[in-house]
């Protein structure tokens, strides 16, 4: 089973937000079953929605920092990266 840890800097995330991110980052385990921890960290800055993924597994740590103008957005392009880690590594 995944932990998911969503840790929000600036303002307070919304039940849609949560339940979008926790669908996104279920598609890893597809490429990587081995994952046990995530670590997500959103942040508003001036113009720019960052979002910030730390994924553990047992084969390794993959990061992903992504800016986009929508945390959406950005969560499914900072997944992609994710994804695209853990092929690399295989």
């Amino acid at each position: 089973m995944m932990n998911i840890e969503i840790t929000t800097r600036g303002f307070t995330t919304n039940q849609n937000l949560n339940n979008f991110i926790h669908e996104k980052l279920q598609k890893l385990t597809n490429f990587d079953k081995t994952i046990s921890n995530v670590r997500v960290v959103l942040l508003k800055e001036s113009r720019a929605e960052k979002v910030e993924l730390i994924v553990k597994s047992n084969k390794n740590i993959y990061i992903s920092k992504c800016y986009s103008s929508v945390f959406e957005k950005t969560i499914v392009k900072a997944v992609n990266n994710i994804i695209t880690q853990i092929k690399k590594v295989k």
